[in-house]
């Protein structure tokens, strides 16, 4: 699993399209019709008398890290919505649908922790489609672009099946490189044991990616 190069280029997010960016991702609210992602659970009601809120453990890569992952989960939901209906080879239907699965019980997850440290929720759809707009940051984050997400759409078999495979494994690099570095910079305890969890799982998806592309030939 070879990262470093897109780790170097992810950590360079703040700098590149500056701190406004990832707060208009962060904040974009629900758009009309469906919403994206889980909705954040309503915390448990209490009987008795509410203790003082524990001293958060959260910091500002933590904040960022949950903002940005959110609407790039999002996409990979999205790229295996198509799968059913385009894929010729089974195995790759089925990856694709446990990827979708797996990331948005994960986007639930992320908008709960949100929601438990009184941050903002992030709206995955919405933040999604906004993310779509800033090709730097598509880019850097190994995300498939508007017109690679329009191809795979379009295509069908086993070319859909190797474009598939292709972009998902840059979009799980992009991951990888921002789950190290939030393990790096972060301080929240359930976050770094969620993106250890992460990193784990995603980097045996790419080796299985690999091996299947290495199959289509």
């Amino acid at each position: 699993m070879k990262f470093d190069k897109k780790f170097r280029r992810v950590s360079a997010i703040t700098v590149a399209v500056g701190a406004l960016a990832v707060a208009a991702v962060a904040s974009a609210g629900p758009p009309s019709g469906k919403g994206g992602g889980k909705k954040p659970k309503d915390p448990p009601a209490t009987t008795t008398t509410v203790a003082s809120p524990p001293v958060a453990t959260y910091n500002g890569a933590d904040i960022d890290f949950v903002a940005m992952m959110i609407p790039h989960h999002f996409q990979a939901t999205v790229m295996g919505d198509l799968a059913p209906e385009r894929a010729a080879d089974e195995s790759v239907a089925a990856l694709a649908d446990r990827i979708g699965v797996e990331q948005d019980v994960e986007i639930g997850m992320m908008q709960n922790w949100q929601t438990w440290n009184s941050l903002v929720v992030t709206d995955a759809e919405s933040s999604y489609e906004m993310m779509l707009s800033m090709p730097m940051m598509v880019e850097q984050m190994g995300m498939a672009s508007p017109d690679e997400m329009d191809e795979l759409a379009a295509s069908s078999g086993v070319a859909f099946d190797r474009l598939y495979l292709e972009l998902m494994i840059g979009h799980h690099e992009g991951a990888l490189a921002m789950l190290t570095e939030v393990l790096i910079d972060g301080s929240d305890t359930t976050l770094e044991f969620w993106a250890t969890d992460m990193l784990s799982a995603q980097g045996v998806q790419i080796d299985q990616m690999e091996a299947m592309l290495a199959e289509l030939g």
